[in-house]
């Protein structure tokens, strides 16, 4: 039985969940990431009484999002898991609104994976024909793939539903750390996933 480490990070919230010999326990905080991180993990150690040593692996985001955020815990998980010499591994927010759309609705077939941005802009990755980038509200539809009227699901954007006859399905609290301890078959190395707007 693997015990793995999860952590994510933005601007206004840091999650720290723990699968550790078949339990789960988490910590979600509405605290200033960059500065609570190394806090919050020791709190969670300490008061489950878990020792660190017996951690297998560590997960993180790889993206898409606050790029300081991201960046934040790839670098706590990336000097924890060389203090630990562990694994540390990354699955990006889009993996987890497909595996969570899964669990959530029972549908396994493919989506549109959209993720609010900054400047009224939509992250966005179809996983039927791998296509992704970032995409003014009102141009979503013309970035996507109209043959195949495919779901969206992640953050509800009104700007978008206004635009769109596409089914929708909200997944709410997707950041959430504890929905990373089960992504094993979609992990990378600990890299951000950097995304530029289109042309």
């Amino acid at each position: 039985m693997s015990n793995v480490l999860a952590v994510t990070a933005d601007l206004k919230r840091c999650s720290i969940a723990l699968k550790f010999e078949g339990q789960l326990f988490g910590i979600n905080e509405n605290v200033n990431a960059p500065t609570h991180l190394v806090k919050l993990a020791q709190d969670l150690c300490v008061r489950n009484k878990i020792d660190l040593q017996k951690i297998d692996r560590i997960i993180t985001a790889s993206g898409p999002g606050s790029f300081t955020g991201i960046r934040t815990a790839q670098s706590f998980v990336k000097g924890l898991s060389l203090a630990l010499n562990i694994p540390a591994v990354c699955a990006s927010y889009f993996q987890v609104i497909k595996n969570l759309f899964g669990k959530t609705f029972g549908q396994e077939n493919n989506l549109v994976a959209v993720i609010k941005s900054e400047k009224n802009q939509v992250y966005f990755y179809d996983f039927a024909t791998g296509n992704f980038g970032v995409s003014p509200y009102d141009s979503l539809e013309k970035a996507l793939d109209s043959t195949q009227n495919l779901p969206l699901a992640g953050d509800k954007i009104d700007e978008i539903l206004q635009n769109t006859e596409r089914e929708f399905f909200e997944i709410k609290d997707y950041k959430n750390a504890k929905n990373f301890l089960e992504l094993t078959e979609f992990e990378s190395k600990v890299s951000p996933l950097y995304i530029n707007a289109r042309a």
